[in-house]
Formats: C-alpha cells, structure tokens, sequence
C-alpha cells in the first residue's frame, strides 16, 4: 500500500503564490509491516478498516502501481534509505547481515540540512548496523522506551505514537523533523481467532483466489486485518498531534 500527502503549506496558494516565507516542511514517514496494499479501506477493502490511512490517501495522493525493491525486511529498509537497488549495497542486501557505512542514507543527509531524525518500531533491520561503522541505527535516533497493552498478546507493546509524541517533545521548535515510524504489525504472527473476538464478521472477509475460502483462512485474515488496524490507529493519533501543535499542514506523510 502506499500514500502521500503534502498539505499546502500555511500562506501558500494552489498555484505557486507565496504570500509567507516558505516555511521548510517535516517528514513523517509511515511503513506497515507486511500489509498487501489491497488490505486498507482506500482500496477497497470491506474487512480492514483504516481511516486514518485513507485521510492521507484522500487527502493527497493515492497510488496504484507501486513496486517493492526487494521482498525482504534488512534489503528493503536499505533500498528504501539509500535509493539503491539491493544489487549496489552488497551485505545490505543481506536479510540479517550488516550495513556499510560507506552508503549514505537520507535520515544522515536531513540531519546535515538541519532536520531533527528520530525513528519507533522498527528501524533498519534485522541485522548489526554497529558492524557496518554506523553510532547509531541508519533510520535515526531511537524513540522505542514507552509502552502500552496492545489488544493482543502478538501485537507490540510499543506505544508509537506516544514515542512520536516524546519526539516531539524532545526536540527543537526551530528545526524541521524527520520521522520513521515502523510499526511491527501486521507482520506475523497473529493472535489465533483475535478478529473475531474484536467483532469481526467472518462473512465480510475478501478471500483471495490464491487461498482455499473457509472459516480457517477467513479467521486469519480477521486477525490480520485487527493488526493493521493497530498500526491506523496509532497513524491517527500522530495525526492529531501534528494538528494540536500547528505542524499537520507543513509534513509531508
């Protein structure tokens, strides 16, 4: 799945006029672990419900041809911060290796420029970036200290958006951010009969031609489905922050 949004910026108008100083814009950077991009209510989908998500597709830009450069985590999340291909990043490419230093990444970059980086969930990963000469994870500083009970015992404990929050907090008014925000779910493992539970139907489930259609498969993609709504709804609460402090109009989502 995959969304943008860049709200126009205060004192700015539709065609280009500026009316105000330009003001440089933060970055909230959100990545669902192991989500099919049909599985958020913007698409379409009757089981999954993302409001949040679908606000930034609404509200910017929502793609439909999209493509991943590798299908698994560490050479993903390299690709992603470098702009490489996994072929050019030799052990990043790696799915539980090391990180060269010598490739730059975009968080050291905005952090040259002036920005404040900070990163919850997951980072760059699995792997030893300390092996590869970086101080510190390639996605930023580390906000992963709070948490909360989750509604299942597979869910993570991490309070994302209340580590986004202490971000916030922790920083300077007078510079721009950049934040990565990877949150866990809906990678498996899931919370055997969790949807159900939560009150989904078993009936509302889209089952893909690729999977045998019974009760077993539609349970599991109910348990999955909870488990993004997980990550929308910490998606929406940093929403709302951003909202509370002036800043939702100037970050690109």
């Amino acid at each position: 799945m995959c969304a943008f949004v860049n709200k126009p910026i205060r004192g700015q108008n539709r065609v280009g006029g500026n009316t105000a100083a330009r003001k440089t814009p933060n970055i909230l950077f959100a990545i669902a672990d192991d989500v099919s991009w049909p599985h958020m209510s913007a698409y379409g989908s009757r089981f999954v419900n993302t409001p949040n998500f679908d606000r930034v597709a609404r509200e910017g830009i929502l793609f439909n041809n999209a493509f991943t450069s590798n299908p698994k985590c560490s050479p993903s999340r390299a690709t992603l911060l470098t702009g490489r291909n996994s072929w050019q990043l030799e052990e990043a490419a790696d799915h539980f290796g090391i990180f060269p230093a010598k490739y730059k990444v975009y968080p050291d970059l905005l952090e040259a420029a002036g920005y404040r980086m900070g990163f919850t969930g997951k980072g760059w990963g699995p792997g030893d970036w300390k092996r590869g000469g970086f101080k510190r994870n390639p996605v930023g500083n580390d906000y992963n200290k709070l948490k909360n009970k989750p509604p299942t015992s597979a869910m993570s404990a991490n309070d994302y958006a209340a580590n986004f929050k202490a971000f916030l907090q922790d920083q300077s008014k007078d510079k721009p951010f950049c934040f990565w925000y990877d949150g866990q779910e809906p990678h498996r493992v899931y919370e055997e009969g969790s949807g159900v539970r939560a009150g989904k139907r078993l009936a509302d489930v889209q089952v893909p031609p690729y999977l045998p259609d019974d009760n077993i498969v539609r349970s599991d993609l109910l348990d999955y489905a909870l488990e993004i709504e997980w990550f929308d709804e910490h998606l929406g609460r940093m929403l709302k922050m951003l909202e509370e402090i002036g800043e939702l109009d100037n970050t690109l989502i």
